[in-house]
């Protein structure tokens, strides 16, 4: 392929050619949500997703119905309903130990006077063992690896509809560390850890995002509206913190031009607005650059902990996205294809980094056995708006929840798309990148951009 893309197609060739002789992931089936639900009809959706310890159930959040919904994967071919749990308001987010779920659920009045609490749910028994109050509306939950404390973003966030909808607007948010012993949360004990005064943007109002932790009990933490990330220790000390900076990206569409792909554009100084956050080892972490109010750099980015960049992909993802012709263009003027969410586990030997793309409904799978230079190995088919994701590296498989319902009426409702990893090649039709046949993991129905320089029509 010539054009705008000649470094990219030599990337995809190569990353391709390493690809073929690895594993790689199948989409082997999908559930739709409303198979769990007491009525059919009824808005539903998959957002944040977790798997039980043994790998044999998931659990998603579904914030139109209030409720988790629980999947049997035992036969992951053929998953298979257990019904739904009534959490009493809005779950935001589930993280799983062994047969326990917690989930972290929004009880908020208002927007200035926010609310929620913690609920743990035995997967065998599906009844709420504990519930701890977090005094304000939770987002993102993450588990320490050796089981010793749960870490809560509780975001409070901004109304859009307020002044200006920026941030600052009262009350902060901040970290909640919630103590555990045998899976039990302590309560009464609850760290919260206040971040205000550390953001370059609206230091008064952190909006923490999402957090992760690491095997040394470090948390990381995103405050996507302030653009800035927070490390904080087991006791609740902020350890490091710093801007999440900025990305000159170039050779993007940025204009809306109906359905004419145009990479010839440039955004200098773009916010990163990270999303999801993981770690990917003790001192490197990875987070997904969506944007919110000023932002969006289209890609991710892997740093250091204490705060060095030690990749960032640019415009290369949406390029690559663009060459299987699943580029959003209505959203070009916008943040792309917005990558959310984000995965990681070690599959084999193998480090391995899943990019969920919002917006272009794809899923960009990366081998980061070097941080500073990952390999693009394959780009998933997913469904609509792909939120959250599972890894079940024990047994081979993941899992995205996909948000978008779209009714009863025959469109595509909000469903679990699972994936395994085999050593059969990809099932989805390859792409040519440069005259070869170079498998990348999906080809779009819509087929290639032969030339993004010349209008295409997806």
């Amino acid at each position: 392929m010539q054009g705008l893309f000649p470094c990219l197609t030599s990337a995809l060739a190569l990353a391709a050619s390493s690809a073929l002789a690895d594993p790689m992931f199948n989409r082997i089936a999908s559930f739709a949500t409303p198979l769990n639900n007491a009525d059919p009809a009824a808005e539903s959706s998959a957002e944040i997703l977790a798997a039980s310890g043994d790998g044999m159930v998931l659990i998603y959040t579904d914030s139109p119905l209030g409720a988790v919904g629980l999947i049997d994967i035992a036969d992951p071919a053929a998953p298979q309903p257990l019904g739904s749990i009534d959490m009493g308001g809005e779950p935001t987010s589930v993280t799983t130990m062994g047969n326990l779920a917690y989930v972290a659920v929004n009880t908020s009045e208002s927007f200035t006077a926010p609310s929620g609490h913690l609920a743990v749910i035995d997967l065998a028994t599906m009844a709420e063992v504990a519930r701890c109050d977090l005094g304000g509306q939770p987002d993102s939950t993450a588990i320490a690896p050796d089981g010793s404390f749960l870490a809560v973003a509780i975001e409070n966030e901004r109304d859009e509809d307020a002044g200006d909808g920026r941030v600052g607007q009262m009350p902060a948010g901040w970290v909640s560390l919630v103590g555990l012993t045998d899976g039990q949360p302590a309560c009464d004990a609850i760290v919260q850890v206040d971040l205000t005064g550390l953001a370059d943007v609206a230091p008064e109002d952190p909006e923490p995002e999402f957090v992760d932790v690491n095997a040394a009990g470090l948390t990381v933490v995103t405050m996507q509206e302030n653009n800035h990330i927070a490390i904080i220790g087991r006791d609740g000390s902020v350890t490091a913190h710093f801007s999440a900076g900025a990305v000159d990206l170039t050779g993007i569409d940025a204009t809306d031009e109906q359905a004419a792909l145009l990479f010839a554009e440039d955004q200098p100084g773009r916010l990163r607005e990270p999303d999801a956050v993981r770690w990917i080892d003790d001192n490197h972490f990875a987070i997904a650059n969506e944007g919110d109010m000023d932002g969006g750099s289209r890609g991710w980015t892997i740093m250091s902990a204490t705060g060095e960049v030690v990749f960032d992909a640019g415009a290369s993802l949406e390029h690559a996205i663009a060459q299987i012709g699943h580029h959003p263009d209505r959203r070009s003027d916008a943040k792309g294809a917005e990558p959310e969410g984000l995965g990681f586990a070690r599959f084999g030997d193998t480090p391995m980094v899943f990019v969920l793309t919002e917006r272009a409904s794809v899923v960009a799978a990366y081998d980061v056995t070097d941080p500073a230079a990952p390999v693009l190995t394959q780009l998933l088919p997913s469904g609509i708006s792909p939120e959250g994701i599972a890894m079940i590296p024990g047994r081979d498989l993941i899992a995205t929840a996909n948000e978008v319902d779209l009714g009863a009426d025959g469109l595509q409702r909000a469903h679990v798309t699972i994936y395994a990893r085999t050593e059969e090649p990809a099932a989805y039709p390859t792409i040519t990148s440069d005259g070869a046949e170079d498998l990348i993991g999906w080809g779009a129905l819509s087929g290639l951009v032969a030339d993004p320089a010349q209008p295409g029509i997806l």
